[in-house]
């Protein structure tokens, strides 16, 4: 069920009434990709501080409140979301909304515990620095999407964090109470009329909310190479696109599922197993909450994998050439519905998680302003024809802009005909 109370915070829960827990979810639809070069590192910084205490609180009893219940309490800052979350007894959910609203409604902000938070996000972006996964990730967002907000890492730069101002986040503290839309998300043992009643007057200093943030969008095409201190040449290729629709978006996953997700994947069948030139390699998808500035939904497709140095070339030779295969060929009937069973049987098995299902109930009602039936998505997975997909990717491969990054060791010497030219992607 949702349900929206009159200052903006929308109620949504997912009852499971065999459940002895709850998964609850504090959600503010904002990120990095919100951010400009002059505050990127806010929407981090401010889920960071607010844990340092409230005018209730102290950051100590934040923690031990929910601990000494035997329940979990942490956060994360994506592109397009803060959250929130505590899993704990179904007895104990009031406690855990009183807390997370505490977090978001009154954080004490003080000026101290901002110095000191700041020199620990700095540490936190200097272990980005050393962590090539990481890196990468944030160094195909910066090529792929420059001059956009989603270019921006989400804990900042050095630069742009030693430049933020306790000002910035009061002034963002602000904005939660008066203009952001907030979600409380739960899963599990819940009674949406008992919680929807409890919230009214647990947010009561929520003062309204208008329609969440927007993030521009531009995409590019090129290559991206940078050389670390690292042994093995890791590669991030991919491509993104706005305004898909939904059967759009599901034969993108059907795709997915078949060229690169898993095991039996066609990259890892005929790169890792056939040739033994990767340890891992796989495709996969990412959705955004936050629409574009016109109105569409934006997502992702990337191809990851890291191998030695000089076999670089070959792997990417090999990725195109399964590329071009595909494009030409298709896939086999076979192919189709198994990837339509795996798409399914995935769904279910999130169904036995009260956390995956917090996460999926919260983006959904961000994303779209509704819950989707489970039963109803598999019914449409299941409508999927073949000649649909296949014309879909045709189009969206041919008319996106490829990104390649790449991260290889200082002493690679690198091809220059690695780059754009050589990895488009054509039909035989």
């Amino acid at each position: 069920m949702n349900s929206v109370l009159p200052n903006g915070v929308s109620i949504a829960t997912d009852y499971m009434p065999h459940a002895s827990s709850v998964s609850v979810g504090l959600w503010l639809p904002v990120g990095s990709a919100s951010e400009n070069p002059g505050n990127n590192g806010l929407s981090h910084f401010y889920e960071h501080l607010v844990f340092k205490g409230t005018k209730n609180r102290s950051a100590f009893q934040i923690a031990k409140e929910i601990e000494d219940l035997g329940g979990n309490l942490n956060a994360y800052t994506s592109r397009d979301a803060t959250c929130f979350y505590i899993h704990i007894a179904k007895e104990h959910l009031k406690t855990a909304v009183c807390v997370l609203a505490d977090l978001t409604m009154e954080p004490k902000l003080s000026a101290i515990d901002f110095a000191k938070e700041k020199t620990v996000i700095l540490e936190e972006i200097n272990a980005v620095e050393d962590n090539p996964e990481e890196f990468l990730y944030d160094f195909f967002h910066k090529e792929h999407f420059k001059n956009c907000g989603l270019a921006f890492p989400i804990a900042g730069t050095l630069n742009s964090v030693e430049n933020l101002k306790i000002s910035e986040i009061r002034k963002r503290q602000k904005f939660v109470l008066e203009k952001l839309p907030i979600l409380v998300s739960v899963a599990g043992a819940v009674e949406h009329s008992e919680l929807l009643e409890n919230c009214e007057k647990i947010f009561s200093k929520k003062i309204g909310a208008e329609n969440q943030p927007q993030i521009t969008y531009t995409a590019n095409s090129g290559t991206a190479i940078s050389q670390r201190h690292i042994q093995q040449a890791m590669v991030l290729w991919g491509i993104s696109c706005e305004g898909l629709t939904a059967k759009e978006l599901r034969s993108l996953q059907i795709f997915n599922h078949i060229f690169g997700y898993g095991f039996t994947s066609r990259l890892f069948q005929n790169i890792r197993e056939k040739y033994g030139l990767v340890y891992s390699i796989n495709s996969s998808m990412e959705n955004f909450i936050q629409k574009t500035v016109n109105q569409k939904n934006l997502s992702i497709f990337q191809i990851s994998f890291a191998t030695e140095p000089q076999n670089l070339e070959r792997v990417c030779d090999m990725i195109r050439k399964e590329m071009r295969i595909f494009l030409k060929n298709g896939f086999s009937k076979n192919e189709l519905e198994r990837a339509k069973q795996g798409l399914i049987g995935s769904y279910r098995l999130s169904r036995d998680s009260l956390n995956s299902r917090q996460n999926r109930l919260a983006r959904q009602v961000l994303k779209y302003g509704h819950t989707i039936n489970i039963s109803e998505t598999e019914a449409k997975i299941n409508q999927m024809e073949a000649d649909y997909i296949e014309a879909f990717i045709q189009n969206f491969m041919k008319n996106s802009k490829w990104t390649f990054s790449a991260l290889v060791p200082r002493k690679y010497k690198i091809n220059a005909d690695l780059g754009t030219p050589t990895i488009t992607f054509q039909v035989c």
